[in-house]
Parts: structure tokens; sequence; C-alpha cells
């Protein structure tokens, strides 16, 4: 198996360090392969190379290392985001970049799209903490008025689903920033925005650059 992220992460480290990271890795593999709810401790330990008990060694059951392996594709994610979203205060254009740009970085590590779904769908502790920069940005626009909506768990979801859809579109059709953008102006207008402003404002998102 080649080196994944996790792999690269412990480079420097020991022995038990580096076999931890090799499970992780395999699990992203995996997932991307069957899918999070059909994935299997066996298969994790044959992706990785490693004997079904060594499992055990790192990790209580499948739930421990699926949600793991889920924190780190999504906090790389978060990081990355983080850096390039640190000079912008707005919260229509914060909300705007970071989903063109979770769905690009998303689509160009497809693994972790199937990684990032499958916990969507699987995880609800990791859905929860994902949804908190996507909470923060949402309410930093609704102070800054340009948003009109109450910030509640069922509207996260359907950020969330817009963006899901957006994801599942372009694994299988490949890139299409017009389906980035197409997605951008559907969440602002779904945040109450205009649809001239939330066109024009979705025309300039990382996507089309």
């Amino acid at each position: 198996m080649r080196q994944g992220h996790f792999q690269e992460q412990t480079s420097g480290g020991g022995k038990r360090e580096r076999t931890r990271s090799a499970l992780l890795d395999a699990t992203v593999a995996v997932v991307a392969a069957k899918g999070m709810e059909a994935t299997k401790i066996l298969d994790i330990t044959e992706a990785a190379g490693l004997a079904n008990g060594t499992f055990y060694n790192y990790f209580r059951d499948k739930d421990e290392i699926l949600r793991e392996t889920a924190y780190g594709i999504a906090l790389a994610v978060s990081r990355q985001l983080d850096e390039e979203m640190s000079g912008i205060d707005d919260g229509a254009k914060r909300v705007t970049t970071a989903t063109a740009r979770f769905i690009e970085i998303a689509i160009a590590e497809p693994d972790w799209a199937h990684v990032l779904l499958g916990s969507a769908e699987h995880l609800p502790d990791v859905r929860r903490d994902i949804y908190h920069y996507l909470r923060s940005d949402i309410e930093r626009g609704v102070a800054q008025g340009k948003f009109d909506v109450e910030v509640t768990g069922f509207l996260l979801d359907q950020v969330a689903a817009l963006i899901g859809a957006a994801l599942r579109a372009q694994l299988h059709g490949g890139r299409d920033p017009d389906v980035t953008r197409q997605t951008c102006e559907s969440v602002l207008r779904l945040l109450g925005m205009s649809p001239a402003k939330a066109r024009k404002l979705a025309e300039t998102s990382p996507a089309q650059k």
C-alpha cells in the first residue's frame, strides 16, 4: 500500500506510530472502495498488510478507527481552509469560499471525499464537529446582515446536503467548476440572500478562478 496522509504525518516516528498510521491510511482506502458501513476490520488489516490481531493493539473496534480516520481527514481540510480564509471577515464570502474550496480539496483527494461523505452519514459526532465551522461562518453572516435565517441543525443539514450532492456529482462525472458555482449560489439562496446577490458572489468563488 502506498504511503498516505497519516503515514506522511508520522514518517519520523517510531514503529508503533507508523503501524497505527498505516491502519488509518488503509481505512481511508477501504472506505473509498467499499463505503463506511460495509468496511470490515479484516479489510483494513489486509489493506495495511498486517495480521488481523494487530488491529486490536491500536483500536478497540471499527467505530473507533472510523471516527479517528474521519477526524484526521476533516482536520487536514479544516486547517487548509483556515489558512486560506485567515484574511476574510465577510461572513457571506467566507461561506462561499469555504464551500468552493471544501469541494475542490475533496475532489482533488477522492478517497478523502468518500470518508467525509461517509462520516456525514454514519458518524453523528464527527458531523456535529464539522458543522461547528459552518455554523460559525453563517452566524457571522447573520450578524453582518448578509443572511436572514435562523441557524438550526436542520439548516446545517440542508447546506451539507447541497455540498454532498456536488461532491457526488463530481466524483462520478469529474471536476466541474460550474457545479461548484451552482452549489455556492444555492447555499447563499438557502441562507436568505437575493438571487442577484447570490449569483454575483458565487461567480467570484475560488472555483471560477
